[in-house]
């Protein structure tokens, strides 16, 4: 029990590189709150060089366009002359009508083709996917990409929105990823305050009703980025705040927006603009904050980052993570004390889920979501599996790559992911893996090797009746001890 929780409730499943968790599995787990955080291995491109050639893209689609309409205005003339001669009105209509500019879908312009071509490599998500599952292959701090997983899921950004997509893997990689083992303080800035995070939730569009722009234009005030702050990122839905709150929470967070002006010495960058900002002072949670501008929110934040009800729920929210949705009472103030105690230190709080001895004797109950069941079968490979592909294959298992269905991310109950098409998927999924992965590994040697305590006794006699090396592969990878953690 104790291995398979190492190995599993703490990491990405079992490969030859977890192999010291079988002599030590709390030392093993311990020591890798010490290992160098780790990164993709890939030339992935920063949220603020996405941005820009976002709108370089435009720029040239904009002045090609108009190209197309000054030379459609000129063959107009000549097809008009033309047809007085007998040619057809037609003709000029269609010389006459604009080229549409290529749309972006999710960070990519829709005539890829055309783009790689005149435009450049334009950067996709599936790029961070692959990035990222070779890492968590490879890696010898699995328990780090665990928490990249939690921490990314409890600030949820997706690519269903606007300029938002183009960002979300740089969102992860900037604003999760350096913080993991930090300050919650620190973590939860970096996400609210990222270009991805203003765009999803509204926040770009949001301008004090008695700023000056609010004053000119009669613009409104948005309130998603305040209320998600207070019931997904800090306090939770029971935290104790009002409507009230929310709605002086989102002025406070008015003139926080993304520079999008191409000569501008901050384009591409999260900017504080104060002519959009709401004056006056705000009362929050009943404490007043005088006006300040930008130092407004980091005032707000500071002390909600400090809240009890925060401490509660972040932690409460962890321990069901990686245990269960039933954990304890005792475990989940005891985690949110270490919280309090520490100032928000997630290193000191996951040290303290690692001691805990329900975290180790619990039942692994909770079904791998498909982001982690390919992360898992990459480091059983050996190498991430690149084949199917794993953007379609997370696609038909219901777990779309950075596209939770809302800002509350996706599902972390116990049994969230046991659908009836979600488990025909992950067995098609396993099946098509294993006929195209099965000679990355030797199964029945790894089953009967030291790691092979990881399987029961009998998952490991089904394995070995395996007719072929993709069908024991395949059973391996659907049995209870790989699906589950």
């Amino acid at each position: 029990m104790a291995f398979s929780n190492a190995v599993g409730r703490f990491g990405l499943g079992c490969s030859a590189l977890d192999l010291p968790a079988v002599d030590d599995p709390r030392g093993y787990v311990r020591t890798q709150l010490d290992m160098p955080l780790m990164a993709p291995d890939a030339k992935l491109m920063s949220s603020s060089d996405q941005l820009q050639a976002m709108m370089q893209r435009r720029q040239i689609a904009r002045q090609r366009r108009e190209a197309m309409e000054d030379a459609g205005s000129g063959d107009a003339k000549v097809k008009q002359g033309r047809g007085m001669q007998g040619g057809s009105m037609e003709d000029g209509a269609m010389a006459m009508a604009p080229r549409a500019e290529p749309s972006m879908r999710g960070g990519m312009m829709e005539n890829e083709a055309e783009s790689q071509v005149t435009l450049g490599p334009v950067t996709k998500n599936p790029d961070e996917l692959i990035a990222w599952l070779r890492l968590a292959a490879t890696t010898r701090a699995p328990l780090q990409e665990r928490l990249f997983l939690h921490w990314s899921n409890h600030f949820t950004v997706s690519t269903g929105k606007g300029k938002g997509s183009l960002t979300a893997g740089a969102f992860q990689r900037e604003a999760i990823r350096p913080f993991i083992l930090g300050r919650f303080h620190d973590m939860a800035k970096a996400a609210i305050l990222h270009p991805s995070m203003l765009y999803y939730l509204d926040n770009t569009a949001s301008t004090g009703p008695d700023s000056r722009v609010g004053r000119i234009k009669k613009s409104g005030l948005n309130e998603n980025l305040g209320r998600e702050v207070l019931e997904l990122h800090t306090l939770g839905v029971d935290g104790g705040y009002s409507q009230a709150d929310v709605t002086a929470l989102a002025t406070v967070l008015t003139g926080w927006t993304v520079d999008l002006k191409p000569h501008s010495e901050t384009f591409g960058e999260v900017v504080f603009r104060e002519r959009q900002h709401q004056p006056g002072p705000k009362t929050i949670l009943g404490k007043r904050y005088a006006e300040a501008g930008a130092g407004e929110f980091l005032a707000v934040l500071t002390d909600l980052a400090r809240h009890p009800s925060t401490a509660r729920y972040v932690t409460r929210r962890m321990a069901r993570a990686f245990v269960s949705e039933k954990v304890s009472d005792s475990l989940q103030k005891s985690l949110a004390k270490v919280f309090m105690d520490s100032d928000g230190d997630l290193k000191a709080v996951t040290a303290a889920l690692i001691q805990a001895d329900e975290a180790w004797t619990a039942a692994p109950v909770k079904l791998r979501p498909p982001m982690e069941f390919l992360a898992a079968t990459g480091r059983l490979l050996g190498q991430a599996p690149v084949k199917p592909s794993p953007n379609a294959s997370l696609l038909a298992m219901g777990q779309p790559f950075l596209a939770a269905p809302s800002p509350k991310g996706w599902a972390e109950e116990d049994d969230a992911w046991v659908t009836s098409d979600g488990i025909k998927s992950r067995i098609d999924w396993a099946q098509q893996c294993a006929t195209l992965n099965a000679d990355h590994v030797d199964i029945r040697k790894l089953v009967d090797d030291r790691i092979g305590s990881y399987f029961s006794v009998e998952t490991r006699r089904v394995i070995r009746q395996g007719e072929s090396p993709e069908q024991a592969l395949a059973l391996l990878m659907l049995s209870p001890e790989f699906q589950r953690r």
